[in-house]
C-alpha cells in the first residue's frame, strides 16, 4: 500500500511539473527602429541539419536573422508576430525549427492584407492568395513544393477572372477546340476522288 501511495504522489507531482508555465523564458519581444516583434524559441528535441535551399530564421544579439542553409543562434520555434510602431500587424505566422510552417499573413502599413500563404517546412505548399494595395484579391490558387500547381486564378478587373493551368510551375497551354472535335470520332473521313487516265 505504501508503494502505491508513493507511486501516486510521484505521478501527480510529475504531472504538475509538466503543466507549469515557462514564465516567458522562451518568449522574445524586440522593439527596434519602429518595428515590434513577438516570437518564441521553444526548445525542440533532435538535431537540425540545415538544407541549402531553405531560409532559416533564428534569434541572436537581440534581433531576428534569416539565413539560407544555416543558422547561428536559437532557431525560432513557435508564434511570430511583427507590427509597426502603432501596433498594426505586418506579419503573422508560426515557425517550426526555424522554418515557416502553416498559414502566414502579411499586411501593408495601411492595414490591408497583401498575402495569405501556406508553408510546409519552409516551402510554399498549399493554398495562397495575393491582394493589391486596396486589399482586393488579385491572384489565388495552390503551391506544390514552391511551384504553382493546378488552376491559378487571376483577377485583372473587378468583375472578371482568368484561369491559367500550371504543372510543376509551368503553364499548360490551352487546347483549341472542344473535346469532341479533338477526339474526332464523329467526323466523317473524306475520301479522295481518284481519276484514272486510260492506258494508251
Amino acid at each position: 500500500m505504501k508503494q502505491l501511495l508513493t507511486f501516486i504522489l510521484l505521478f501527480l507531482f510529475s504531472r504538475s511539473m509538466a503543466q507549469m508555465p515557462d514564465y516567458g523564458l522562451y518568449n522574445i519581444h524586440i522593439t527596434d527602429s519602429g518595428k515590434n516583434v513577438r516570437t518564441q524559441v521553444i526548445p525542440f528535441s533532435g538535431t537540425i541539419h540545415p538544407r541549402a535551399g531553405l531560409l532559416y530564421y533564428w534569434f541572436g544579439n537581440n534581433s531576428v536573422h534569416e539565413q539560407q542553409g544555416g543558422y547561428s543562434g536559437k532557431l525560432l520555434n513557435g508564434i511570430y508576430e511583427e507590427s509597426d510602431k502603432n501596433h498594426h500587424l505586418l506579419q503573422q505566422g508560426t515557425f517550426r525549427n526555424g522554418l515557416k510552417e502553416g498559414t502566414w499573413k502579411t499586411w501593408a502599413e495601411s492595414g490591408r492584407l497583401t498575402s495569405i500563404i501556406t508553408w510546409e517546412a519552409g516551402i510554399k505548399t498549399g493554398k495562397f492568395t495575393y491582394f493589391d494595395n486596396n486589399g482586393t484579391e488579385i491572384q489565388s490558387g495552390m503551391y506544390n513544393l514552391g511551384q504553382l500547381e493546378g488552376k491559378i486564378l487571376y483577377y485583372p478587373g473587378t468583375d472578371s477572372a482568368k484561369t491559367v493551368l500550371y504543372k510543376n510551375g509551368k503553364i499548360i497551354p490551352a487546347r483549341k477546340g472542344n473535346f469532341l472535335k479533338r477526339i474526332n470520332i464523329f467526323k466523317k473521313e473524306k475520301k479522295e476522288k481518284v481519276t484514272q487516265t486510260p492506258k494508251p
